[in-house]
């Protein structure tokens, strides 16, 4: 009887080896889970900035059928046509949103500029022909009126063509 008493204290718990085997797989699979989690939420930003540069296309279009001319986000925000987030320079989604100081009747440029490299790769704009346009750099910076590659099928998903 007291060996096995013996037996079963020595196989309570687990041993040191296996321990540190655990923790190494453990270290294994987040060394390769991390930089692909990293790279999703990446991407997710980098796909919540379009989206939002092509609502924002869109409800220029609309302030223009009713005003005559383009606005800056804050008119837009004003007509209620966008969240306020977006005309104060709050950020969204890691992005921040900036109007050209040359919006006028026919020309208007938003551009959305990372707040961080490690927030995306890549900063955007969009212009008054629907057309979203990246520049992918280091450091972010806005993308001036026109300059860029344009996404593809940007200007088509917007209903209009790229100049």
């Amino acid at each position: 009887m007291k060996r096995k008493r013996s037996f079963r204290r020595a196989q309570a718990g687990f041993s040191l080896t296996e321990l540190l085997i655990v923790v190494a797989i453990i270290g294994i699979l987040a060394a390769v889970a991390i930089p692909r989690f990293l790279k999703t939420l990446e991407t997710g930003r980098e796909s919540a900035a379009i989206q939002s540069l092509r609502t924002i296309h869109n409800s220029q279009a609309q302030y223009q059928a009713t005003k005559q001319r383009f606005g800056t986000l804050k008119e837009l925000n004003e007509a209620g046509q966008i969240d306020l987030n977006y005309a104060n320079g709050t950020p969204v989604s890691g992005y921040i949103y900036t109007s050209s100081p040359e919006v006028t009747q026919d020309k208007y440029c938003v551009q959305a500029t990372r707040l961080a490299t490690t927030t995306a790769s890549r900063d955007f704009n969009v212009i008054e022909d629907g057309t979203v346009r990246f520049v992918e750099s280091k450091s972010p910076n806005p993308i001036p009126h026109g300059e860029g590659t344009p996404l593809a099928g940007a200007g088509a998903a917007a209903g209009t063509s790229a100049k």
